[in-house]
């Protein structure tokens, strides 16, 4: 039961217990989330059969753009996340980052219809300290999703801790401390 039907990838329950796993074994790794951008509208439009036909696409990206030692897993509808185990490289995160945000952009044709998505992606290091809980690393990586989103969608950002003080504060204009990566 750690897999998800649809997609082949694993499932939240499986992420979670990698999750656990990896934090009590006080290694080094990165969390990515990542978040479709527009999947609703494909679902409304053309219909769960499109709707699927896109999941199980991305599926086939992210396995392809990923380590085999890497976990995927799609833990909502259209939300995944990538564990990368000892990889905590930031510029090597970032290039895989963007090649998920260009290929997954890319139009795809169900039934002679084009659907047009992209992907928001927020990503969290593990610290070095190894002092961290999952439930804090997911709200990290949610924390540099929706600061993805809110730059316009079809970008990747890591978490820094202004974020949290950015969210407390009502939405502002993005400062240069933020670490952000868009992909145009």
């Amino acid at each position: 039961a750690y897999t998800d039907t649809l997609t082949g990838l694993k499932n939240r329950r499986a992420m979670d217990y990698l999750l656990d796993r990896l934090i009590q074994s006080g290694g080094r790794f990165a969390l990515m989330n990542l978040d479709l951008d527009y999947f609703k509208q494909v679902n409304d439009s053309l219909g769960h059969a499109a709707g699927d036909h896109v999941l199980q696409r991305v599926a086939r990206i992210m396995t392809e753009e990923t380590r085999e030692t890497d976990m995927i897993a799609r833990v909502g509808g259209d939300e995944f996340v990538v564990i990368f185990n000892r990889l905590v490289d930031r510029d090597r995160l970032d290039r895989i980052a963007t090649k998920l945000i260009g290929r997954i952009r890319e139009p795809v044709l169900f039934k002679g219809n084009t659907c047009q998505i992209s992907v928001s992606i927020g990503t969290v290091l593990s610290p070095p300290s190894g002092e961290v809980t999952a439930e804090l690393m997911l709200h990290q990586a949610d924390m540099a999703l929706y600061a993805a989103k809110d730059s316009g969608r079809a970008a990747h950002y890591f978490y820094a801790p202004e974020m949290e003080r950015r969210k407390s504060r009502t939405k502002a204009a993005p400062g240069p401390e933020r670490d952000r990566r868009q992909v145009d």
